[in-house]
C-alpha cells in the first residue's frame, strides 16, 4: 500500500498548499490528529497485552517493551507536528471544519485499509 499512500499524501499536500498556508497547516493538523489517535490505540493494546501477560505469570520480553517505547516516541513526534500546525494558524483555514473533517475521514479510511491489507 505504500506507493498508494505516498501518492495520496503528495496529492493532499500539494492541493492544500495551493489553497494557502492555513489550509496546509489544517491538513497537517487533521493528519496528525488521526495518526496520534491511531498510535495511542496501538499503545493501549500493547499495554493491555503486557498487563495480561504479567497477570498470567508470563515473562514479558524486552522487545515488546521496546516496541511500546518506540511507538510512544513516534507518536510524540507526530503530535509535535500537530502542535506546530495549530500554532501556525491551522484553525484559520477556510473552511476549517469541512477541510479537516474530510482529511480526517480519509486518514481513518487509509488506516482501516492498512490494518486489513
Amino acid at each position: 500500500m505504500y506507493p498508494v499512500w505516498s501518492l495520496a499524501a503528495t496529492a493532499l499536500g500539494w492541493s492544500t498548499a495551493v489553497m494557502g498556508r492555513e489550509a496546509a497547516m489544517a491538513c497537517t493538523e487533521a493528519v496528525e490528529t488521526e495518526i496520534g489517535g491511531h498510535y495511542n490505540g496501538q499503545v493501549r493494546v500493547l499495554l493491555e497485552m503486557i498487563e495480561n501477560m504479567e497477570k498470567a505469570g508470563e515473562e514479558v520480553g524486552e522487545d515488546l517493551r521496546e516496541l511500546v517505547d518506540t511507538i510512544r516516541r513516534i507518536r510524540d513526534e507526530e503530535l509535535e507536528h500537530l502542535d506546530h500546525a495549530v500554532e501556525n494558524d491551522a484553525q484559520k483555514a477556510v473552511p476549517h471544519e469541512l477541510l479537516t473533517g474530510i482529511i480526517r475521514a480519509g486518514c481513518r479510511g487509509a488506516i482501516w485499509i492498512s490494518e486489513r491489507v
